[in-house]
């Protein structure tokens, strides 16, 4: 324990943990908007009897979905498809603003997003549906992200995992303690008592 403090009293340590402790607190004080997009899922559905003289008609579904991963909000973010979807809902119902690009793009432009929120933009057509062009906000440009379905586990066992990894991690703590005494002092240090 000797060399544990003797450590801790060195300048070199004292600047260590006094620039990790800034860095973690200068993280949390500045918290930052963060803002990502992914296709939920797309699919094309063939109704049969449903076209015009009874053919088959196709319609093209895809969901998006617009998330801030950060704590800050997120201002003027803006979606621009290749041209105006034939049908689009945003879900959860937000104010939202359309237009028309004079290259021929079609912008939504949603005002805010609060931090760990998100919405998504369902698009109907029976043509094809655009593709996006870009999403950004007023000071970032959006992150594309894959989606995948997951399995929820109980909360029983993500508590087991929980508790396992802070164990893992005080095992490694103590290992790289004990691994620099030995390097210092030459000899290990008394096992903890239970």
């Amino acid at each position: 324990m000797t060399v544990l403090f003797k450590i801790l009293s060195s300048p070199f340590a004292q600047t260590a943990i006094i620039t990790i402790v800034t860095i973690v607190l200068t993280q949390i004080a500045l918290a930052k908007g963060r803002l990502r997009w992914a296709n939920r899922h797309q699919h094309s559905f063939l109704l049969p009897n449903a076209g015009p003289n009874g053919t088959q008609l196709l319609i093209n579904t895809r969901e998006i979905w617009v998330t801030n991963t950060g704590r800050a909000a997120v201002e003027d973010i803006e979606i621009v498809f290749n041209w105006e979807p034939q049908h689009f809902e945003i879900w959860n119902p937000r104010e939202y603003s359309q237009a028309h690009l004079l290259n021929g793009r079609f912008s939504l432009k949603v005002p805010t997003l609060a931090g760990k929120e998100f919405f998504s933009v369902a698009l109907l057509s029976t043509a094809p549906l655009p593709e996006i062009v870009n999403v950004r906000s007023k000071n970032s440009i959006a992150k594309p992200f894959m989606l995948l379905p997951t399995r929820q586990f109980p909360t029983w066992f993500n508590v087991i995992g929980l508790a396992l990894l802070i164990l893992g991690m005080a095992i490694v703590i103590y290992g790289l303690v004990v691994l620099a005494s030995l390097l210092w002092a030459g000899s290990p240090p008394p096992p903890p008592k239970p």
